[in-house]
């Protein structure tokens, strides 16, 4: 039978995070795609460290500390919009039939900056203090960089309304696995590399300087279908 679309969803893991991606193109012929390709993807800073503290109340009514991440100013994700080609190198001719091919994509990418909170004690006396959940600024950097001050992790409703967005680009080749090519379902494991570059530093860290370009590999899988 011959298939001339068709569409995948999958999960990828980088040394920077993980990101969903759904996947639509045409199939051109027997060992060639082209597709378009939206991803999101959710990206960590090598200088990012969880830890958590004890509760140091004895108030029952008193939430335990989350976890955190000292010197996190915000988190970062990505939108990802891209055209990509994809090319059959060679298969084996099997009854389930396996390919090996090359995928190569580039496109546009919209970086998405949200504050990171962190709940934070402001001393009244000797024996109480106020908790409150805050985001960074100029104005509480000596608390919010105090580890002394930190209680825990903040509430990630906290800078929903102060998001920032910052425009890039996006690239990615990759080797592509696909393990079903006489079917119409797509199941497909995929290994390679990414750049992702934006117009300006983007401040993940308060305790580093802000990264402009994100280099990286991946490891990932797909599944999908053909029509």
């Amino acid at each position: 039978m011959l298939y001339e679309k068709f569409w995948s969803t999958g999960l990828n893991i980088s040394n920077s995070g993980f990101n969903f991606n759904y996947t639509h193109g045409l199939i051109t012929n027997v060992h060639t795609r082209k597709f378009f390709e939206i991803e999101f993807a959710i990206v960590h800073d090598p200088k990012e460290y969880k830890q958590t503290k004890e509760n140091p109340f004895q108030q029952t009514d008193v939430p335990n500390p989350k976890p955190f991440i000292y010197g996190k100013q915000n988190s970062f994700f990505n939108l990802n919009f891209s055209y990509g080609v994809y090319k059959e190198l060679g298969r084996r001719a099997d009854r389930a039939g396996v390919s090996v091919g090359i995928k190569a994509i580039g496109g546009f990418s919209l970086g998405i900056l949200k504050p990171y909170s962190l709940a934070l004690l402001y001393p009244i006396d000797n024996f109480q203090a106020e908790l409150k959940y805050e985001t960074y600024s100029v104005e509480n950097k000596n608390v919010f960089l105090n580890l002394n001050s930190i209680y825990g992790g903040g509430l990630f409703s906290d800078g929903l309304t102060h998001m920032k967005f910052v425009p890039g680009i996006h690239t990615k080749i990759g080797t592509h696995f696909d393990y079903a090519i006489y079917s119409e379902y797509l199941k497909s494991i995929e290994a390679g590399v990414f750049l992702n570059a934006y117009y300006k530093g983007v401040p993940i860290m308060l305790i580093k300087k802000n990264q402009q370009f994100y280099p990286g590999i991946y490891v990932g899988f797909e599944f999908g279908k053909k029509s």
